[in-house]
């Protein structure tokens, strides 16, 4: 028995509200009555990507769809378009466009959404967009936008979504935008030429904002942030700034640059910024869960922080690296579980820790500490005297393990010098803190490390050849004694 037919009309069109346009038409199967019900449904929800058919028979039906809902005066509340403009039946697609977005607006369309795509970078963008009253999200790919495609009078008032991907804009014409739609809570904007400068403080409900260019060729784009209700930021090849005192009191996640008060920020990336070589940085972030630092320099930087259980995690790459840095940097993060990467052995190592009152004083300790080898043994081992004087790793690996050669170097160096204690250049004043040492290895298709002496690790990656060839990480515990 069909009792699902006996509901209400209202309750039905919710049902329907809830489902896809395609399983929304597949209902049309269910009996006599549900035949056409689809087509009265409040939503509406077309793809040009996902329909099974020619492009024209798309639009065909896309317009049959929306004259039947206006001549029958049905309520329709949201329309989702995804359509791409760059086929033989562009100017018809344009010219329909056109049509539809009148409609839409003589049916008092509460919410709509377009996404248009072009590959073809000379095609202008339809004015008739920004006409849409509707309007709240709107994806722009591949499109020229000038003073043209934008009409005098931009009536997209509601737009909360804006994204726009490789499009070329005027700046004159992005203000404009932004002026006019000042309700936009979200805004990406990827590979987009012609922006010189992005100012969002006309954007008071700004919660999502990203900026990205693949080219750091080009000329830097200039950000100013200046909204309190951001959530995200993430810059890509762009330069940021921020006012002086400026407060996010809603941020989570930060994907780049320097602020000086992130009440609610948890999340923390800094990747290859220069600008910060001569600035010393202090971060107020109460509740910080992770931070990633990536750089050839190390960094002044500094958390003022309640909390207790927050990871932190440093890449250091491609440049002379000073212990007296790194020390300062350490203890700064010392709160923190710690996993520090040195891609480096040209290591300046200052006599402040190698004469014997040096050790006395506390070293920070680093869950894991990751490195490589192209040195001499002698020279490898005066640079793990100096880290040693600096941190206590509970951990050390290789940076690379698919590079063979090395890491067979590295392991047979660090055997050498903590298992069997070869002295070297290697104070036994650090080793004599050092308790207990133990290499451990697991594949890669493992999840539990194991102990293993060094004739297994020989042995296991001796089976594989080739530099890209999945090796079995390698590892060595190390247990410290406490000292106060």
């Amino acid at each position: 028995m069909d009792r699902i037919s006996d509901l209400p009309n209202d309750i039905l069109q919710r049902i329907l509200y809830f489902v896809s346009q395609k399983d929304a038409l597949r209902t049309s199967v269910l009996s006599k009555s549900w035949r056409y019900r689809w087509r009265t449904r409040p939503n509406l929800d077309f793809s040009e990507a996902t329909f099974k058919g020619k492009k024209q028979e798309f639009l065909s039906f896309v317009d049959n769809t929306l004259q039947q809902y206006r001549d029958r005066r049905l309520c329709l509340d949201e329309f989702h378009l995804r359509i791409s403009l760059d086929d033989c039946l562009k100017h018809k697609s344009v010219s329909l466009l056109g049509k539809w977005i009148r409609i839409l607006t003589t049916m008092g369309v509460k919410e709509s959404r377009l996404s248009i795509c072009t590959v073809d970078h000379n095609d202008m963008m339809p004015s008739v967009v920004f006409r849409a009253e509707s309007l709240q999200q709107l994806h722009v790919e591949g499109f020229d936008m000038d003073r043209d495609a934008v009409p005098t009078i931009i009536l997209s008032k509601h737009l909360k979504k804006l994204h726009l991907r490789r499009v070329h804009i005027e700046e004159k014409i992005f203000r404009k935008i932004l002026s006019s739609c000042s309700l936009i809570e979200t805004m990406h904007v990827e590979e987009c030429g012609g922006l010189r400068n992005i100012k969002t403080n006309n954007l008071r409900r700004l919660k999502d904002f990203s900026f990205e260019r693949n080219n750091e060729e080009d000329e830097r784009c200039s950000i100013e942030i200046y909204p309190a209700s951001l959530e995200t930021i993430k810059i890509r090849f762009g330069n940021i700034s921020f006012d002086k005192g400026a407060e996010f009191r809603n941020l989570v996640d930060l994907d780049l640059r320097n602020v000086e008060s992130f009440p609610s920020l948890e999340f923390l990336k800094i990747f290859n910024c220069d600008g910060l070589k001569d600035i010393q940085l202090v971060i107020d972030a109460p509740n910080i869960l992770n931070f990633e630092y990536q750089g050839n320099f190390i960094p002044s930087i500094s958390f003022v922080t309640n909390s207790r259980e927050w990871k932190s995690k440093i890449d250091l790459y491609k440049s002379s690296l000073s212990l007296l840095k790194l020390d300062e940097l350490l203890k700064s993060l010392s709160q923190s579980e710690i996993s520090l990467m040195i891609d480096n052995t040209n290591i300046i190592r200052e006599n402040i820790w190698v004469q014997d009152n040096g050790y006395n004083k506390p070293v920070v300790v680093v869950e894991s500490l990751n490195m490589n080898c192209g040195c001499s043994l002698s020279y490898f081992s005066s640079i793990l005297n100096g880290l040693f004087c600096i941190c206590r790793p509970r951990n050390m690996g290789y940076c690379n393990n698919y590079d063979g050669g090395s890491v067979m170097q590295f392991v047979g160096f660090m055997w050498r010098i903590l298992i069997e204690r070869e002295s070297y250049q290697l104070s036994q004043l650090v080793l004599r803190d050092l308790e207990e040492a133990n290499m451990e290895i697991k594949e890669w298709y493992e999840e539990e490390w194991h102990r293993a002496p060094l004739s297994e690790f020989v042995i296991s990656h001796g089976r594989r050849e080739g530099y890209f060839t999945p090796k079995c990480q390698t590892r060595f515990t190390l247990k410290w004694r406490e000292t106060a």
